[in-house]
């Protein structure tokens, strides 16, 4: 018996295993299939000739068909004909931006007859062959003065500056002259020094074999155009490298993000200059979207550094989570979706200490502010600015959040109650009240729900039954407005208490938990999951 459960055990594990395994081949082969009907598409060859090259060249079968088109129209962008993909397939494992640049910066060094063998050899032309051997072999041409060739691509070096390498430049290779010229040339625009700009290389590697033209047309976009102050450029080494088209784009079509002019953004938050134009303008139509305020954009622009489906999942999320939703018109609210995987963390945690009182600054401020809260006693809202906010937002900003404060200040207990609660009251007696009548009765937002909704149907039934409420013989209820009710309201949830304040807590638990509780339970699971 023992024996043939074993065994069955072991044909289901066979079966899984050559199940999964069978998944992949059919996963594979379909999209082994669709990359040779790409490439038979943009290269305008037959199937066979597309195996062919795939199982020649490893790197082509790993192509999708977005990137076979964009190095075909790259190649063609280069003046050379499709084919050529074709003839020299390792030209596949090279990204078409690199290509892009190989071609500019062979074309700035005076190689002659350009091809498609210069790009894939580039590395060896420039580091491993010299200046002189490359005249020798007819690459250049023994006539080109290839350091004032070079020079010349940037067009900001003093008048009064005559030699920029010392020593035989036929010695050198390309690759070690381009690096002399970039350092003396940022030497005299930036005042890099030697030591910072071995550390720029360092840290960002691709400027040696960036194109010298593009590296000055950057320069002279960041100082000319956005007016970035030289001491910054410096200190984030990173904007050398930037796509000056890329810029162009940003300032003439972009012009503004949260009403404020692009340059001015870029010049407090140089990180965005780096950023894709296309990525930028999503991130803007997905704030406007989701209603975000100018002034929610202006508090937190480092939420243009993140991508466009980041954010627009976070928003997204942050509508489901009560706490979040609370903060979803506040004007640094950004800084939520911003720290996102900050605020989540610290809001579980939170959760598991029965701490409900949760101001925005405590999901998404300080590290030092938040421990404070976490190591504090009791539960509380600190300052209180965030509980009229939510109120402030609740009546549709009517009302001067100094008047708020001073009607909901009343109550001694007015900042140890969850804004998770107070929404929910304030949504529960919208749907009966009006806002004037809720702004006159502040403090009933701090009550519990279930408590809230009792007191109110007492009273209710006792205007439907024209029966007046007990000690209440003479109170004809039926005349009051509802303001007058809602203070009725307000008056017999504190009687109880002898209008101590402890009627915001519920009876079981003397705790500020009511009702909405069982939403708070289920935004930790969801926040688990």
């Amino acid at each position: 018996m023992i024996l043939r459960l074993l065994m069955t055990k072991c044909f289901h594990h066979r079966v899984l295993s050559c199940g999964s395994k069978v998944h992949i081949q059919v996963k594979y082969y379909c999209q082994n299939e669709k990359s040779l009907q790409d490439l038979c598409k943009y290269l305008n060859i037959s199937e066979s000739q597309a195996r062919f090259l795939q199982i020649k060249n490893r790197c082509v079968k790993k192509l999708n068909g977005d990137e076979i088109k964009n190095l075909v129209k790259t190649v063609n962008e280069l003046g050379f004909p499709s084919d050529v993909v074709v003839n020299e397939p390792s030209i596949c494992s090279i990204l078409p931006v690199t290509l892009k640049f190989r071609y500019r910066v062979l074309e700035e060094c005076g190689v002659l007859n350009l091809s498609v063998k210069h790009l894939v050899s580039y590395m060896s032309l420039i580091k491993e062959k010299t200046i002189g051997e490359l005249k020798t072999l007819g690459v250049i041409s023994p006539l080109v003065n290839i350091e004032n060739k070079l020079a010349n691509c940037m067009t900001q070096w003093p008048t009064s500056l005559t030699t920029l390498v010392y020593g035989d430049v036929d010695k050198l290779t390309l690759y070690s002259l381009r690096l002399k010229i970039i350092q003396r040339y940022l030497e005299l625009i930036l005042d890099i020094t030697e030591i910072e700009f071995s550390r720029g290389l360092k840290i960002y590697p691709t400027l040696k074999h960036r194109p010298l033209a593009v590296i000055n047309e950057t320069l002279s976009i960041l100082q000319t155009k956005i007016s970035m102050p030289t001491e910054k450029i410096k200190s984030n080494f990173y904007l050398i490298h930037a796509d000056p088209d890329n810029m162009k784009h940003i300032l003439f079509k972009l012009r503004s993000i949260g009403g404020i002019d692009i340059k001015e953004v870029i010049r407090r938050y140089p990180k965005l200059a780096v950023k894709s134009y296309t990525s930028l303008l999503e991130i803007r139509n997905v704030l406007e979207e989701f209603g975000i305020s100018n002034e929610a954009q202006t508090r937190c622009f480092q939420i243009y550094t993140l991508s466009p489906q980041t954010v627009k999942e976070r928003l997204e999320k942050a509508r489901s989570i009560p706490e979040f939703k609370t903060f979803l018109n506040h004007p640094r609210f950004l800084k939520m979706i911003h720290y996102n995987n900050t605020a989540m963390k610290r809001l579980r945690h939170l959760y598991d200490m029965n701490k409900k009182c949760l101001s925005l600054n405590v999901l998404s401020g300080s590290t030092a502010h938040y421990e404070i809260f976490e190591k504090a006693p009791g539960d509380r809202l600190g300052k209180g600015k965030d509980l009229v906010f939510c109120i402030s937002e609740s009546l549709g900003n009517a009302y001067s959040m100094n008047d708020i404060r001073k009607r909901v200040k009343r109550h001694p207990f007015w900042i140890n109650i969850p804004l998770v609660q107070v929404k929910y009251v304030y949504e529960k007696l919208s749907t009966e009240f009006s806002p004037k009548d809720i702004y006159e009765n502040c403090p009933i937002l701090l009550y519990p729900w279930n408590k809230v909704k009792d007191v109110m149907n007492l009273v209710n039934k006792s205007c439907d039954s024209n029966q007046p409420l007990h000690l209440y013989e003479f109170l004809d209820l039926q005349k009051l407005s509802n303001t007058q009710k809602l203070s009725l309201i307000l008056y017999l949830l504190e009687k109880n208490h002898y209008f101590s304040g402890n009627g915001v807590w519920n009876d079981e638990k003397n705790k500020n938990i009511d009702t909405v509780s069982n939403i708070l339970v289920q935004n930790k699971n969801a926040l688990i999951q």
